[in-house]
């Protein structure tokens, strides 16, 4: 009872507590609820604040918040308005804007032009902000009304005119900023109407100090004006970088040699044109003071107007009260206009001249012919050039982005915290990169040069920029992963120079892997990548630089350091390379077999397939310490994932027969070599075999196809036969390394799976030293012991590259890489038989009507033509199109439904043309001929009125019946409705 009292209250606590937690939940999320709500209604008044602040602003990109007034004043609300970079073109009516605005913010905007009164009716302005537009012209009095403006900010823009009369009714002015302009020097009296300016910044990459800014500095300091620090002098050279303020009057003096900030001369080059040409010429220097003036010579003597000769001179233009430009044109050149063409700039300060030759030649001249070049430099227009002259062209910009950073040198990142160096000087501009080509007395173009220009391609800059750098122990690893990654994709490489680069880089990881034997398996994937290159460019590369040769070595070469005492077993896998490499007794093991597989593998078996357990080694020993996989230590490509790897398994012969590859495979894999290598030497002395305790290094290396072994030489005397035949099996290489001379046997048998169908096959080695290095195919040594199905057998007495060649021309009798365009006849005649077709299928379009034709043959004529037309095109223009697979499939689609639509209309007319010629008349019953038409006359019916005679004449006209039938059936008795 007292159990069943207690077990009653603790529930009743339970509920009264659960039902306390729910009502505190309850009341937070009430609070939650208001809490966002007033949020939202916070915003909505401050937007609605602001909109209502401006209700006539058109532009919907301008905000206008209102702020209280911090002092005391007669505006109980201060309106900002911000346009900030909303691409306006001139400035807002004051009429848009309320009268309350002390701040209005244009910067950021494409204004070029202040009118007169642009801001009359604001007041109560205080700030205006009209800096980084493209202001080139203030009129007078385009603040007028702005008696409150306290900060005027011009900065960045292209004003070169200012006057006095700009700051009309800018009394109240206390901050004004004009740097950044294009200004050179300033009038006396310029800010006579600021009589409250207190700050004024004046910094312009072209302002003179001399005598006529002195003015401005005894005016700054008799009216306790502070000049920026950031207005420096520009010019003269003596008082460059020195700030204005801090200038004695003594300093701005005008003796001096007259220095321009700008004056150039366009072209400045010599001109060499020819006879009839027209060229144009462009003079122009700052405007320093009103007695500057530019006039032309020519030879000498001064240049005037002269319409005889085609010559033209334009009115000196001053252009934004800083810049005087003068031009002449010169039309239809002749040999008077040669000579040395002089701009001189006067003033009565001084004089500066610059000046160009102009070189007339004869049409009839020797002259090499504009050009365009293009190659792994860029693009190069070669303009016409005069016989025995040196043309010159600048380098073509890099258009292509930043090179991609490899061995590790990426760009440092921003770091707030960290204490910011000053800008360092300027430096002294680098000479202009330019390409020169030289043409001949003959008029050819002749030598070229096109070193001081960069690469065109991103890829070849970032790997001759490797190339250039030092390699060593901290940065050779980055670097190896690195052109892992950019030789994955390695079959779009199209230069021979990447391919050379890599090469080079190759080479120097090779030499560091002796210390660092971990980049030996970044040499094994690149070389591994490298077989994706085209065929034509690796024959380029190894016939300018030996690079597949030198690429075949580094491999040789790293499965030469892969065996040391800790690992008697290395095996290497990869997607165009296998290596097994094996340290064996020759008097414990007769012989060793070797099977190399070709398995397929999936993105999510590629991990495991890495790992999978040997075949029984040589010495019998299955432990997996000896064992060392390099593909386990990195992520497997993403290529060699979705495609196949190469792999070795070995194990001891227990006979001599070679067994066949066959018994070797798994799931998914395939065969395609094996090779045997007997170990045991002819029987000796037994005192000699108590001695032999001899180790051998086995080294057994295959390369899925022949790419890194092209022939690039002419000999016949070689296994290719004067290039006639070529490899069709993998490469399989040997070595045997380490026995006492005469303990093993030095011979080889390799069975070679063909991956190329051809005839005429030879066993050939590969021999680097022929050809002056660059090497070739021999078969001294090699033979063929037999041949089954795609397998052929190969015997060689040495140890060497090993491969089948064959002559794969007279198999494959298309070229491997058509040609862009067809046979010239080919585009002839199926141009012709388009016309023709198309001609047929409008005339029977347009004269459908006065053709007898069945409708039925009418449709099946014009389907015909049609589809017969459209097979014609489509072959003609993409049968070649074999680069892109989507366009090579849809122009197979496309000929597979026109030739079987041509070939469908063409059964059914041969089928209606056969249905109309096997057409019997119609027999009567007992099998007499059917009965004569009866004839009637035509008179007697016209005379009766059985026939109106209209009927016979609209038979006649039609042409449906013939006249003489008419006759006829007029001499009859009655005359039908239908005549004939």
């Amino acid at each position: 009872m007292v159990s069943s009292c207690h077990t009653n209250l603790e529930r009743h606590n339970l509920k009264g507590t659960f039902f306390f937690w729910s009502l505190i939940l309850q009341r937070q999320q009430t609070n939650m609820q208001l809490l966002s709500l007033l949020c939202v209604m916070v915003a909505f008044w401050k937007s609605c604040l602001t909109n209502r602040s401006c209700p006539d602003l058109i532009i919907d990109s301008c905000h206008c918040p209102a702020e209280r007034s911090k002092q005391l004043s007669r505006l109980p609300v201060r309106i900002k308005v911000v346009c900030d970079d909303v691409e306006l073109m001139d400035t807002l009516q004051p009429s848009f804007l309320p009268n309350q605005t002390v701040a209005l913010i244009l910067s950021n905007n494409k204004i070029s032009l202040l009118r007169n009164g642009s801001f009359y009716g604001l007041a109560a302005l205080e700030k205006l902000d009209l800096r980084n537009n493209l202001i080139s012209t203030v009129e007078p009095g385009a603040f007028r009304g702005l008696v409150a403006l306290k900060k005027l900010d011009l900065s960045n823009n292209r004003i070169g005119c200012l006057s006095a009369e700009m700051f009309l009714d800018l009394g109240a002015l206390s901050k004004l900023n004009l740097s950044g302009n294009i200004f050179s020097t300033l009038t006396v009296g310029l800010f006579s109407h600021l009589a409250a300016l207190k700050v004024l910044h004046l910094a312009s990459e072209t302002l003179y100090c001399d005598c006529q800014l002195e003015w401005l500095l005894l005016w700054a300091r008799a009216n306790a004006v502070r000049l920026g620090n950031d207005t420096v002098c520009r010019y003269p050279t003596h008082l460059h970088g020195l700030q204005l303020r801090h200038l004695r009057e003594q300093q701005l003096r005008c003796d001096g040699a007259l220095e321009l900030p700008l004056f150039q001369l366009i072209p400045s080059q010599r001109q060499l044109v020819f006879r009839g040409d027209r060229l144009p010429l462009q003079c122009t220097a700052s405007y320093l003071e009103p007695s500057a003036q530019l006039h032309w010579s020519h030879n000498g003597r001064a240049v005037a107007t002269h319409e005889e000769r085609a010559i033209y001179l334009e009115d000196t233009l001053l252009h934004d009260c800083c810049l005087l430009t003068s031009e002449i044109f010169l039309s239809n050149i002749d040999v008077g206009v040669a000579g040395v063409w002089e701009c001189q700039v006067i003033s009565s300060r001084g004089n500066r001249s610059r000046q160009m030759e102009i070189v007339v030649v004869e049409t009839s001249a020797t002259y090499c012919a504009a050009d365009r070049m293009s190659n792994n430099k860029g693009d190069f227009r070669w303009p016409k050039t005069l016989a025995g002259i040196l043309a010159f062209l600048p380098c073509a910009p890099s258009t292509f982005g930043s090179a991609p950073h490899l061995a590790g040198h990426a760009p440092a990142r921003h770091n707030p915290h960290r204490q910011q160096r000053p800008p360092p000087q300027r430096a002294a501009p680098r000479p202009e990169k330019k390409a020169w080509r030289r043409c001949d007395r003959a008029g050819r173009w002749a030598e070229e040069d096109y070193t001081q220009c960069p690469y065109a391609s991103e890829l070849t800059r970032a790997l001759h920029e490797n190339t250039q750098m030092t390699i060593n122990g901290s940065n050779a690893r980055p670097l190896g992963q690195q052109l892992v990654v950019l030789t994955s994709r390695a079959a779009l490489f199209t230069d021979v120079m990447d391919v050379i680069f890599v090469t080079h880089l190759v080479e120097r990881l090779t030499r560091l892997a002796e210390k660092h034997r971990d980049l030996g398996g970044y040499v094994w994937d690149i070389a591994s990548n490298m077989m994706l290159v085209e065929e034509h460019v690796l024959w380029m590369a190894q016939n300018e630089a030996r690079a597949c040769t030198r690429i075949v070595q580094c491999v040789e070469r790293i499965a030469d350091m892969a065996l040391t005492t800790d690992h008697q077993v290395v095996s290497k896998v990869s997607a165009n390379i296998a290596l097994e490499a094996i340290s064996v007794r020759p008097a414990s093991s007769p012989g060793l077999s070797c099977v190399v597989i070709q398995q397929a593998v999936s993105p999510s078996s590629s991990s495991s397939s890495s790992s999978a357990p040997h075949a029984p080694r040589p010495n019998g020993n299955r432990r997996r310490q000896h064992s060392q996989r390099d593909v386990g230590d990195r992520d497997p490509d993403p290529e060699e994932a979705a495609g196949s790897l190469l792999s070795i398994q070995c194990h001891v012969l227990n006979g001599s027969s070679l067994p066949p590859p066959a018994n070797q495979l798994g799931k998914n894999s395939v065969a395609v070599a094996s090779i045997h290598v007997p170990l045991a030497a002819p029987p000796v002395s037994s005192a000699v075999q108590s001695v032999d305790n001899s180790t051998c290094n086995l080294q057994f290396i295959v390369f899925r196809n022949g790419k890194l072994f092209p022939c690039t030489g002419n000999s016949s005397n070689l296994a290719d036969d004067g290039k006639r035949r070529s490899v069709s099996t993998p490469v399989a290489f040997t070595k045997l390394d380490g026995c006492i001379l005469g303990t093993a046997v030095q011979s080889v048998t390799i069975n070679l799976r063909h991956f190329a169908l051809g005839v005429d096959p030879t066993a050939a080695y590969w021999d680097f030293d022929l050809l002056d290095g660059h090497g070739g195919w021999r078969a001294e040594g090699c033979h063929i012991t037999g041949s089954a199905g795609n397998t052929t057998t190969i015997h060689c007495t040495h140890h060497n590259n090993f491969a089948v060649l064959m002559d794969l021309k007279k198999v494959l009798s298309f070229p491997p890489y058509p040609g862009e365009f067809l046979h010239p006849v080919v585009y002839a005649c199926t141009a012709v038989m388009l016309l023709c077709l198309f001609a047929s299928i409008i005339t029977y379009i347009v004269h459908h009507s006065a053709i007898r034709i069945s409708r039925k043959g009418w449709h099946v004529l014009l389907n015909f033509c049609f589809h017969t037309a459209l097979t014609f095109a489509v072959f003609a223009g993409g049968i070649n199109r074999i680069k892109y697979p989507i366009i090579c499939q849809a122009v197979g689609v496309a000929l597979h439904y026109s030739t079987l639509s041509t070939m469908l209309w063409l059964g059914v007319t041969a089928r209606n043309i056969y249905t109309q010629v096997t057409k019997k008349p119609p027999q009567s019953q007992d099998g007499a001929p059917p009965p004569a038409r009866s004839r009637q006359p035509l008179l007697r019916a016209v005379s009766t009125g059985l026939c109106p005679q209209g009927c016979v004449h609209r038979a006649v006209s039609t042409g449906l019946c013939p006249q003489g039938c008419v006759h006829r059936a007029a001499s009859g008795a009655t005359c039908h409705r239908h005549p004939c």
